[in-house]
């Protein structure tokens, strides 16, 4: 029997690896991208909280411009072919401010990544981001297909509960 490993990655952090594996995460506002070479089977994941700037040079992995970045060239360092790649995006809610999101983090943190994924000419084979809920992944690297969950409450409802004392 052979047991597939399973690894979980929170924000401003990525996984790459050339063996078969499962990485896992839960996402609200921030994104996540899955990078998978269909020819050598090499996948990787990141996890980003906040979009950042193009001119971001520090390399901070919880920043979307980096991180998206730092996914690629981790990947193209590992042998894999720009052309081989297949990208898919997911998470970018809006869970926090429901009525006004000010700062638009999760629509800034999904045009980041479809933005590289465009320059650097990745093509973007599935996505589920936006909306009001977050989400549950778990990329299978061996196949490059990935399970998502749409969870049903919103971190403003878990909130209002909490305030509420979970109507002790």
């Amino acid at each position: 029997m052979n047991l597939i490993r399973k690894y979980y990655i929170q924000n401003g952090q990525f996984f790459i690896t050339t063996t078969p594996v499962l990485i896992s995460t839960v996402l609200g506002s921030c994104v996540s991208v899955c990078l998978w070479d269909k020819r050598t089977h090499i996948g990787g994941m990141n996890h980003y909280l906040l979009p950042g700037t193009e001119e971001d040079k520090a390399g901070n992995a919880d920043r979307g411009f980096p991180a998206v970045k730092m996914l690629i060239r981790s990947l193209l360092n590992r042998g894999v072919d720009k052309a081989d790649l297949e990208a898919k995006i997911f998470g970018g809610c809006n869970s926090l401010y429901q009525k006004n999101d000010l700062y638009e983090i999760g629509k800034r943190n999904i045009d980041v990544a479809r933005q590289i994924l465009k320059e650097n000419d990745i093509a973007i084979v599935a996505s589920d981001t936006g909306g009001q809920f977050g989400r549950k992944i778990i990329f299978n690297t061996g196949t490059g297909k990935v399970k998502m969950r749409l969870l049903n409450r919103t971190a403003a409802d878990i909130n209002e509960e909490i305030n509420k004392g979970f109507n002790y």
